[in-house]
């Protein structure tokens, strides 16, 4: 009979920053995915990602300390570089979105977080092969990073393993069982069981699945996104080797987001995305209505693309999809469920949990072992805004 103290089920970049804090502890633990690693079947899925401080919600971005803190630390016992300190651009047409980026200064100059000003066409002469008028404002915050987000996950699973993990890949969850206050099991699809003291299941989209014999179910829906990569006219334009940085753009109700032309040289990330309802297990099925909004953002990203990025050719050339489950108000779930404190949950993190997900693992490693999970958390409660309960599903 197989049995740990705790079972993740997941090895995205939420599960695998559970695992791994909870092995390098000394916390018997045992990692479960369903796919063979790696795989572009999950949220974790791509070269790189973004952290900074500028988050629309304080309680977001007072996450990202100890993040970056532990990447760096994560980076070293690693060996190979996983953070690059690329700062951050935010700008914002100042008529239509003052109301998004002032609030975002006073949290960033409470905190102590060093930026600075820009406005109007200074703004394309302090990050040349952009075009803004005067309308717009901008700040840049050194303190911003790009995450080498494959080899953070390669990182976290190895060091797991060598602390002592147990990593069980390609091998799907089909039941999870509470068994008593102190003890659950894992039925896989290979019909092995395994039992533990606790679970963590941070599984994506399929949570719901997962959860569906408990008879409760998240509000949580499963999407698609579309990235695109367009090409520069001049190469290493808009390259991190250039020193361009990240950024994000605020237009009234929307915003586009970019990463510095990196994994594809040449190439550089800018997103519109729409959210497109899907089936995690089919992915690639939408309906007439998401396919005509889909085409639509990318029509509006193009004339964004010619009208304030004059150095880059204004029709994508490659595009990736990827998933993201998403709750109502973008807030994550991190909880354990009601009545069952050895049923912990992590989910919902709506696209934004990869520079984060340090925190968010020591969470869930602190809910799995028993302990307070910490005050930074309560913003994170499961609460009846995210579950419901049906007597038949």
């Amino acid at each position: 009979m197989s049995s740990f103290d705790v079972i993740v089920v997941g090895a995205g970049v939420i599960g695998s920053c559970t695992a791994y804090q909870l092995a390098k502890s000394g916390v018997k633990t045992l990692m479960i995915e369903q796919f063979p690693l790696p795989h572009s079947r999950g949220s974790s899925y791509g070269q790189t990602r973004l952290t900074k401080r500028s988050h629309r919600k304080p309680h977001m971005s007072d996450l990202v300390p100890e993040s970056i803190a532990f990447w760096k630390s994560l980076e070293k016992d690693y060996g190979k570089q996983l953070l690059m300190q690329t700062g951050h651009l935010s700008i914002a047409d100042s008529e239509k979105t003052n109301h998004v980026l002032e609030p975002i200064k006073t949290h960033l100059r409470n905190s102590n977080v060093d930026y600075t000003e820009f406005h109007g066409r200074d703004i394309g002469i302090a990050f040349p092969g952009v075009d803004f008028n005067s309308s717009f404002g901008a700040f840049y915050e050194p303190n911003g990073f790009t995450i080498k987000a494959t080899k953070c996950l390669h990182a976290l699973q190895s060091e797991f393993v060598k602390h002592g993990g147990t990593l069980q890949e390609n091998e799907k969850v089909i039941e999870v069982k509470h068994l008593s206050a102190n003890r659950v099991s894992i039925r896989t699809c290979s019909h092995k069981v395994y039992y533990a003291k606790s679970v963590v299941l941070a599984c994506g989209p399929w949570i719901n699945t997962v959860l569906r014999p408990f008879k409760i179910q998240l509000e949580l829906q499963p999407v698609r996104v579309i990235t695109y990569y367009w090409r520069e006219k001049t190469v290493g334009k808009y390259s991190i080797h250039n020193n361009f940085p990240p950024f994000m753009v605020y237009f009234g109700v929307y915003h586009v987001y970019s990463t510095p032309s990196y994994e594809y040289p040449g190439l550089i990330k800018i997103c519109y995305h729409y959210r497109a309802p899907v089936d995690p297990d089919a992915p690639d099925l939408l309906d007439k209505e998401s396919e005509k909004a889909e085409a639509e953002r990318l029509e509006i990203l193009k004339q964004i693309i010619a009208k304030h990025f004059p150095q880059l050719e204004s029709v994508p050339v490659l595009t990736e999809k990827a998933l993201q489950t998403v709750t109502p108000n973008s807030d994550y779930i991190i909880d354990t469920l009601p009545n069952l404190p050895n049923i912990v949950i992590g989910a919902g993190f709506s696209g934004t949990g990869f520079g984060p997900a340090p925190a968010i693992g020591r969470a869930l490693s602190r809910l799995a072992t028993f302990q307070d999970p910490g005050q930074d958390m309560k913003m994170f409660k499961l609460g009846s805004r995210f579950v419901y309960n049906k007597a038949k599903l």
